[in-house]
C-alpha cells in the first residue's frame, strides 16, 4: 500500500482514494505537489552536494597555496568531510568531522613537538 502526504494538513493519503480525507484536498493536487516535492529535493541535494564538493576542494587548494606544511591535516580531513558531505549528504557531520581533524588533532601531536626540545637540552648538558 502506497501512501501520499498531503501538503496542507500533512496526513497520509491512499494512492486509491478520492483525496484526502481530513482536508477534502482532491487527489490530483496531492499527487501533483508530490512530483514538484520530488523535483525540489532532488534540486536540494545536489546544490548542496555541489557546494561541498566545491568547500573542501577550496580548503584544499588554498592549503596547497598558503600553508604547504598543514596538508598532512587538511587533505585527509577534506576526504574525511567531503564524504560524508558529498557522498552521504550529511553536511553538519561533514563539517564537523573536517573540523575536528583539522583543529584538534594538530592540537594533539603539540606535545610531541617538546621531546626534540628536550633531547637537545639534555645533549647539551651531556
Amino acid at each position: 500500500m502506497q501512501l501520499l502526504t498531503c501538503p496542507l494538513c500533512r496526513g497520509d493519503v491512499r494512492v486509491g482514494s478520492s483525496g484526502c480525507l481530513t482536508c477534502s484536498l482532491t487527489m490530483a493536487d496531492v499527487a501533483r505537489h508530490q512530483r514538484l516535492a520530488g523535483r525540489r529535493s532532488f534540486a536540494r541535494s545536489a546544490g548542496m552536494r555541489l557546494t561541498g564538493l566545491l568547500l573542501y576542494s577550496a580548503a584544499v587548494f588554498w592549503t596547497w597555496w598558503q600553508l604547504r606544511d598543514a596538508m598532512v591535516f587538511v587533505v585527509p580531513a577534506a576526504v574525511g568531510g567531503g564524504l560524508l558531505h558529498v557522498w552521504r549528504g550529511r553536511p553538519w557531520l561533514g563539517l564537523v568531522v573536517f573540523w575536528l581533524m583539522v583543529v584538534l588533532l594538530p592540537i594533539l601531536v603539540v606535545p610531541a613537538l617538546g621531546t626534540g626540545f628536550w633531547a637537545d637540552f639534555r645533549q647539551g648538558w651531556e
